[in-house]
């Protein structure tokens, strides 16, 4: 196993969501995600961060800063699975910051 880690960007849209798709980059190639730290630095109250996998809820996070990490690991397998960190009610603008760890196999 190789270990890897991937930053990732997104800026909130005029109803303040903000989206981050992690994904492996080949089809060849399982991610063993082992920690996800998110940031929206200003996300005012109310504002929410949600870790996903495949549509399917995993965790909430802090979304001025925040990280998940620990047993059991995530598995994103090829292109087929997508974990995403979503942020709703921040404010339009905002950018937050993703960063993943993880361990690369191959498929």
């Amino acid at each position: 196993m190789a270990i890897g880690d991937q930053n990732y960007t997104a800026v909130a849209d005029a109803s303040g969501n903000a989206r981050v798709e992690i994904r492996c980059r080949s089809r060849n190639r399982n991610w063993t995600v082992q920690q996800i730290s998110a940031q929206m630095e200003g996300a005012p109250i109310g504002c929410i961060c949600t870790v996903k996998k495949n549509s399917t809820f995993v965790t909430l996070l802090i979304p001025t800063g925040d990280s998940a990490a620990g047993d059991p690991p995530i598995l994103l397998r090829g292109h087929s699975d997508i974990l995403t960190v979503e942020w709703t009610g921040a404010t339009p603008g905002g950018v937050g910051t993703v960063l993943a760890i993880y361990d690369e196999s191959a498929a």
